[in-house]
């Protein structure tokens, strides 16, 4: 039985243009070619192979491996050798789009936080005098913080904090080398601290202040919007910028969304 090309697409379910350049590469030949028309003819046994090309096709194999592969010029042997190799090639792909797609949706959420975050509740006000026991050091930067906090409890106990624990930036390098950096705990007036920690007390002074509400890892996102809410609204910043861990719990890790941070900058009125 012969098939006009329009009902072997049909049968097919491939496009008549796709039947008829399978067909001139010689995968999918017509069993007759009128020679006065052109019109080619299917007989329905070729339905069988086009399904067949058409799965090998799927899952990538290149039309020179169907070819061999249709005409019986390879053994199982064979076969299955062209098939591990593309079951490897397709699990290399995978874990590449898998890959590309995470970061893909990594920098969505950026984009989404950035477009969905709210002006940031700034406040202008002024601190009272606090006395804190701390340590003062320069480091290389900010992933260092966490290993000075246990050099100050070897030398103050945190029993004796009368607040919460603070970080306070003295001085950023241009070229981002290094960080001058005091870590400290509010402890009573009066108080002595062991070496290599000090006593101090840090004046009140007036200040911008934002909570942050969320993990230390995008702290630097609320003190950008800090920054940039002290430079719009008519202020400079005039001393040390502060984060006082208002709610953090051990273990520490930099992305705890349950923890409160207040950060804060001296600053004047331009």
């Amino acid at each position: 039985m012969l098939l006009q090309i329009g009902e072997f697409a049909r049968l097919t379910d491939l496009p008549v243009r796709t039947v008829r350049y399978y067909g001139d590469l010689g995968l999918l030949p017509p069993a007759e070619v009128d020679p006065s028309t052109g019109y080619r003819k299917y007989r329905i046994e070729q339905v069988s192979r086009a399904s067949r090309l058409t799965s090998l096709k799927e899952i990538g194999l290149s039309l020179d491996e169907i070819r061999l592969i249709l005409d019986d010029q390879l053994d199982d042997r064979e076969f299955r050798d062209v098939l591990a190799t593309r079951v490897l090639g397709l699990e290399s792909e995978s874990a590449q789009i898998s890959e590309q797609l995470q970061r893909a949706r990594a920098q969505l959420a950026i984009v989404n936080q950035r477009l969905e975050r709210t002006m940031p509740n700034v406040t202008i006000k002024t601190t009272e005098a606090t006395t804190i026991a701390s340590i003062r050091e320069q480091i290389g930067g900010v992933h260092e913080i966490s290993a000075l906090f246990p050099k100050l409890f070897s030398a103050v106990n945190p029993a004796d904090a009368v607040g919460p624990a603070v970080q306070v930036y003295h001085y950023f390098a241009d070229d981002a080398s290094s960080i001058d950096i005091e870590v400290g705990i509010p402890v009573p007036a009066g108080y002595e601290s062991a070496s290599p920690a000090q006593t101090r007390v840090i004046e009140g002074t007036q200040i911008a202040s934002l909570t942050h509400h969320g993990a230390f890892n995008r702290l630097h996102e609320a003190n950008a919007d800090l920054f940039r809410w002290v430079e719009e609204n008519g202020y400079i910043v005039a001393g040390p910028s502060y984060e006082w861990n208002i709610v953090c719990t051990e273990p520490v890790t930099q992305d705890n969304e349950s923890y409160v941070t207040e950060i804060q900058v001296e600053v004047t009125k331009a």
